[in-house]
């Protein structure tokens, strides 16, 4: 049995011939600083695992106004480049760099506000110092002005011919602008905190669903666009949306209930 049949006999909950063995992710500071800058797969043929090729890539619709971020050219890990309109595009500010990482600035400028986030990083990971929505009103911009990236199939179907049977096709649903994850939930914490998103559930239940409804429908958008592509499998979800963080009750009311609704 090859790769990809294993790998899809498991998800479809059949008996491979055996179970696969691979990775969730393999961060790049581990290529560069224990595997000699080796690839992905190079690192799945080291230690005989069953490899993933993970792409994302995004397409603007240039008739509406969209086309690439021009400073966006070497998108990070599991990132594409990003959609911009002369409405919604970005600028970062770097605020400083020492031996701990990089601070810096992130800017979604539109017509009526700027909005802005920072965010730390260093040779392992990038997280959140300053949040992106500061006022409940700012998901109002976020609502008019957003960018709903689209799937560039011919991208994706392009790297799954080239892989054939040897990988699993891998891609995640797309993320918040700067700093976000697949789930609208976990997308909801990265911008406007989780401390502060779960206390405002028990507050403003109401916001805290038309925040959640907003990047849901962000995410559809890109759905819809994913016919004809030859992924394997699409990631959703979010740390923040587990048992360790909040309760089953949120889990049922804001993370299952905005996933059941359109």
């Amino acid at each position: 049995m090859n790769t990809k049949d294993r790998f899809l006999k498991a998800l479809n909950r059949e008996v491979p011939d055996r179970l696969p063995v691979t990775t969730h992710h393999i961060m790049p500071y581990f290529l560069a600083k224990y595997f000699g800058n080796k690839s992905y797969q190079e690192f799945f043929e080291e230690y005989a695992l069953d490899p993933i090729e993970w792409v994302i890539d995004y397409k603007p619709e240039t008739a509406s106004g969209e086309f690439f971020d021009p400073k966006h050219n070497d998108p990070g890990f599991l990132e594409a480049r990003r959609i911009c309109t002369d409405s919604w595009y970005f600028d970062e500010e770097v605020l400083k760099t020492d031996n701990s990482g990089i601070t810096k600035k992130f800017k979604i400028i539109t017509p009526e506000k700027t909005l802005e986030m920072i965010l730390k990083a260093d040779q392992q990971s990038t997280w959140v110092i300053e949040h992106l929505i500061k006022d409940k009103k700012d998901i109002d911009i976020i609502a008019k002005y957003m960018v709903k990236p689209k799937c560039n199939t011919d991208t994706i179907n392009a790297i799954a011919a080239k892989i054939g049977n040897k990988a699993l096709v891998r891609g995640h649903i797309i993320c918040f602008d700067g700093f976000g994850q697949p789930g609208c939930w976990q997308d909801a914490s990265c911008i406007y905190g989780i401390q502060d998103l779960i206390m405002a559930t028990f507050e403003d239940p109401e916001w805290v669903h038309e925040l959640l409804s907003i990047l849901k429908s962000r995410k559809l958008g890109y759905i819809e666009s994913l016919d004809g592509a030859d992924y394997d499998l699409l990631e959703l979800g979010g740390g923040d949306a587990s048992t360790t963080v909040i309760s089953p009750e949120i889990f049922e009311k804001f993370v299952i209930f905005e996933s059941l609704i359109r």
